[in-house]
């Protein structure tokens, strides 16, 4: 039995969920310190403030309209999972299918990684997006060798093995990335 447990993002959480993105999921990566997974909402993402983007998950947060999901072990949230229906997403591959879902993004604090931590997001977020109505789930991961000094910057879309291993299938490659699928 895993020590993990796994929550829906919601307001009762919000002091919680801005420690760790504030703190603890960007601590051995600072370039991403601006982004507290807003990259797949906002249009202007690439011209946006971290202090924009802290006030738009905090907002969204607070509103009790966030997709995410924030895992816990020992009484500390240790990882995220952004996992919407890709309607309430900008910027990912496809069609728009309002029955289909899509996992954009993991962040497991640096000290909890490899340990089945994104393993068990993806397993609540899989229940989570069928219980949402979706029939089928995509994602969008790095296809190929991950170099070991990018492995950190490619695996927040959660690596290919571990979607393979859950029974999602290629569906597209484009230059070095692709669309995994799996029906709920």
């Amino acid at each position: 039995m895993s020590d993990i447990t796994v929550r829906a993002v919601s307001p009762d959480q919000h002091e919680a969920v801005m420690h760790y993105f504030d703190m603890v999921a960007y601590a051995d990566n600072p370039n991403w310190s601006r982004c507290f997974c807003m990259e797949r909402l906002v249009e202007n993402y690439e011209s946006s403030t971290k202090q924009q983007n802290r006030a738009r998950r905090s907002a969204l947060i607070l509103s009790a309209k966030a997709n995410g999901l924030v895992a816990y072990r020992l009484g500390r949230i240790v990882g995220w999972c952004h996992a919407a229906p890709k309607l309430e997403l900008l910027n990912v591959e496809g069609t728009k299918d309002p029955k289909v879902g899509a996992i954009v993004c993991f962040v497991v604090a640096p000290d909890q990684r490899r340990q089945g931590v994104a393993t068990t997001l993806l397993e609540a977020a899989l229940e989570h997006l069928r219980k949402r109505g979706m029939t089928a789930v995509e994602a969008y991961p790095v296809l190929g060798e991950i170099d070991t000094t990018r492995w950190s910057q490619v695996n927040y879309l959660g690596p290919l093995s571990m979607y393979q291993k859950a029974g999602f299938e290629v569906v597209e490659t484009n230059d070095g990335s692709g669309v995994v699928r799996r029906t709920l």
